[in-house]
């Protein structure tokens, strides 16, 4: 038989009676966390849903599809709990410089997560500069006005002297349609240009690397500058020669953090413990997608623009990350 002192005794009681209590007070608490619409926020989303209904009790989670900007939108009005968003995209959303031009001011952020690369693109033979889409007629997508690309690609523009407006001026078409339907565009030779974000080699620029092909559209450390100016909370990187077939050069982009978010007034103990499972078990994201071993416990707030939530600040306290 083991045997406790009265010290003892009183520390297990008191430990097991404030696990009680935040059990007690998540008690029937329901989490909503948008998912995105296509590529790898459905995936993290999905996984991140599971990770809280088995580790957090009382909690349950589920997903709820929508564009970045509505699903920000959802967080300030309390009709979703958690979103996944860029960071230069939960800034500008918040501001109330989306599409929307809603402001989400109480939206906190409680970890950064996994980055991607923004890719602009030109068919094989081509444009070599965002510049000089407007120099005549040119077919380009930048997706729906709402959406994500079209709000990074037109401010990605601007930066490099242009916009959609002088494209369409030039005597050129801005194509809205669906992501997934861009491949197609450049497949069947109705794109000139346009613009893919993810991990790199991505995906989708694989389908078409060979057939049709296509080239990677470069930025330049000034264009960066000012993108940096108009998208705060966007950074940088270079895609190495060699990434795609036929990529002869280092091509440098626009580079983005996606973050976790959440309303200002959400409980405390719930976003505690959200961030504490989100920092002990960001090995479970792992092999889910191309670039989902960037999600750990190394930089929390990287590229971050927003306010942290006081929950997560507790926790990254308690662990000497703040």
């Amino acid at each position: 038989m083991i045997m406790l002192n009265r010290r003892t005794a009183i520390g297990l009681v008191a430990g097991i009676g404030l696990s009680l209590q935040a059990g007690a007070a998540l008690a029937d608490t329901f989490v909503r966390v948008g998912g995105g619409l296509a590529g790898t926020y459905p995936v993290f989303a999905a996984k991140l849903v599971e990770l809280i209904n088995e580790n957090i009790d009382g909690v349950t989670a589920n997903v709820v599809s929508g564009n970045v900007e509505k699903s920000q939108i959802g967080i300030q009005t309390g009709d979703l709990t958690l979103n996944i968003a860029p960071t230069f995209d939960a800034k500008k959303i918040a501001d109330g410089k989306g599409s929307l031009g809603i402001p989400t001011p109480d939206v906190r952020h409680i970890i950064t997560l996994y980055g991607a690369a923004i890719q602009p693109v030109a068919a094989k033979d081509g444009v070599s500069s965002l510049e000089e889409l407007d120099d005549g007629p040119s077919r380009v997508w930048m997706g729906e006005k709402a959406g994500f690309f079209y709000q990074v690609f037109e401010p990605m523009l601007q930066a490099a002297g242009t916009s959609s407006e002088d494209i369409e001026a030039a005597g050129g078409v801005i194509e809205e349609y669906g992501y997934l339907d861009e491949v197609q565009g450049f497949q069947d030779g109705r794109l000139d240009a346009g613009i893919f974000a993810g991990p790199a080699p991505y995906g989708l620029l694989v389908q078409i690397q060979d057939n049709p092909g296509f080239k990677l559209i470069p930025m330049t450390e000034e264009q960066l500058d000012k993108l940096a100016e108009i998208l705060p909370g966007m950074g940088r990187t270079v895609l190495p020669a060699g990434t795609y077939a036929g990529q002869d050069e280092d091509v440098l982009l626009p580079y983005y953090v996606n973050q976790l978010v959440v309303n200002a007034n959400t409980d405390d103990e719930l976003v505690y413990q959200i961030t504490k499972l989100m920092y002990e078990k960001f090995g479970d994201f792992h092999g889910l997608f191309s670039g989902s071993e960037q999600i750990d416990d190394k930089d929390v707030f990287q590229y971050n623009e927003i306010p942290v939530h006081p929950g997560a600040e507790k926790f990254y306290k308690e662990v000497g990350a703040m």
